[in-house]
């Protein structure tokens, strides 16, 4: 029987199988923005997937910067009286305030227009945009406070932080569960550290790391999420302000899915009479989730649990053979495995090699004979093999349970029926096995047969058994029995 499994592996196991080792606060990216933009007073930093953001918290000025560090423009936002602080987006637009103003000013980057602003009942450092609220979460250093607004500027929640803080962070894990990140240490004492924040309760996940060790003499500055700009990682992204300011990249985690498995999986054992199996598949073109596969790294085989072919270069979607040609008879259990970055998924399925066992007797039935203490059981042998595998080898013999008494014997030869005899009356089943030369067969159980005496009772204690020789259950032979009547 054919069976698919979700291997949805821990991705830093499975990624260490392909490639290292990626762990949790790596620095994936560190651009000097001060010297890239020219600005001298940077504060917030957000990304489209495609290009980062910079602001200058002292004038209308916005740096465009590409992934490699690259500078592609600068532009000012008309109408907007102070600096920009922190920087957010909801996809579409952008977003910032100023710490000198309750506003919070909706932009288009692409046309270097302001198109709406918010009241805000503070003035803004830091900003985070959620998308399960529609809302903002904004922050001031000065006064501590933490509010989520609507987009009218009403507070939906609010506290007061420990720390003044310059930049926030909203993540959405793999799972489905939401994160608020911090950035506290402000440029009047206190080292640049992000925290995260379970949204539920906004209760600390324990979760936290000091960016100032890898930036000295630096404190917090605005703070963004993507998993657009390195393929399958989490970044958590922020401005180390100081003297010269650094945009800065840490892996806070990974996303996507592991691969769909294989199709069309099909074993053919022992073609043309060899023994080998030849194992057939397609590739996967989906993932688990029936999203469109992207990534597929290595396909492999095994056979028993143990790894017999790795291909290292799929093709998504390709058709594929292998040949297992280190076989001996016997049952086998085959899976294909197809892996990526985020896991596996896989397809299994067991085959027979070489020639089979007898599969189990049908139409095992019994009857009392007459008005004795004997049974007739009948059945029909099988014409196939017990795991559909060639039936070569001729029935030898079988084994003869009776599954009430518990008494088991071994019947020579091939037959269809037996006649048994029993000491005393009640309900009786039997269990027969055929098999041949290369094992025992499949197991067949009777009906129960209920043996009735309507004349007499036998009594059990003067029953005498008789000439039992050569075998009680050959069809030619019955055990006979001298019974005491009253």
């Amino acid at each position: 029987m054919k069976k698919t499994f979700l291997s949805l592996l821990l991705f830093l196991i499975v990624y260490s199988l392909f490639s290292g080792t990626r762990e949790l606060w790596d620095l994936h990216f560190q651009i000097d923005v001060s010297a890239v933009s020219g600005f001298s007073n940077i504060c917030g930093a957000e990304t489209d997937g495609e290009y980062f953001y910079i602001s200058n918290s002292v004038t209308n000025e916005i740096a465009k910067i590409d992934l490699s560090g690259n500078l592609v423009e600068t532009f000012s936002i008309p109408n907007i009286p102070f600096g920009l602080e922190d920087l957010t987006t909801d996809g579409e637009y952008f977003y910032s305030g100023s710490g000198s103003a309750n506003t919070i000013f909706q932009m288009d980057f692409s046309t270097h227009s302001i198109l709406d602003d918010i009241t805000s009942p503070i003035a803004i450092d830091g900003i985070a945009y959620d998308p399960n609220e529609d809302g903002f979460w904004i922050t001031n250093w000065q006064n501590q406070l933490l509010m989520l607004i609507d987009r009218n500027g009403i507070i939906l929640n609010q506290l007061v932080l420990t720390e003044g803080a310059n930049g926030l962070a909203h993540q959405t894990d793999p799972d489905g569960n939401d994160f608020l990140w911090i950035y506290s240490g402000i440029y009047t004492g206190g080292d640049g550290i992000v925290t995260q924040y379970q949204l539920a309760g906004l209760i600390p996940t324990g979760l936290e790391y000091n960016v100032t060790s890898d930036f000295p003499d630096s404190h917090s500055g605005g703070l963004f999420f993507s998993n657009e700009i390195v393929t399958g990682i989490q970044i958590l992204g922020g401005i180390a302000k100081g003297t010269t300011s650094d945009l800065f990249g840490y892996e806070i985690g990974v996303y996507g899915a592991a691969p769909g498995p294989p199709t069309n999986f099909s074993l053919i054992a022992d073609p043309g009479g060899v023994p080998e199996v030849q194992i057939g598949w397609t590739n996967p073109t989906v993932d688990v989730n029936g999203n469109p596969l992207t990534e597929l790294i290595e396909i492999r085989i095994f056979r028993d649990g143990v790894l017999i072919y790795t291909d290292p270069s799929p093709i998504i979607g390709a058709e594929c053979t292998y040949t297992d040609f280190a076989v001996t008879s016997g049952l086998f259990q085959y899976s294909v495995h197809a892996m990526n970055s985020f896991g596996g998924s896989y397809v299994s399925e067991e085959v027979w090699v070489g020639p089979d066992v007898p599969a189990a007797v049908t139409n095992f039935y019994g009857e009392q004979i007459g008005n004795t203490l004997e049974i007739a059981l009948t059945w029909e042998n099988p014409t196939t093999g017990l795991h559909s595998g060639p039936f070569l080898d001729p029935i030898l013999g079988y084994h003869f349970t009776n599954d009430v008494t518990g008494e088991c014997y071994n019947l020579q030869g091939i037959m269809d029926s037996v006649v048994v005899s029993v000491f005393q009356t009640g309900g009786y089943y039997f269990t027969i096995i055929p098999y041949n030369c290369v094992g025992d067969g499949g197991a067949a159980t009777s009906n129960v047969i209920y043996v009735e005496i309507t004349q007499a009772d036998p009594i059990l204690s003067s029953s005498v058994s008789l000439s039992n020789y050569p075998n009680p259950f050959n069809p030619s032979t019955t055990i006979s029995f001298s019974l005491t009547t009253e």
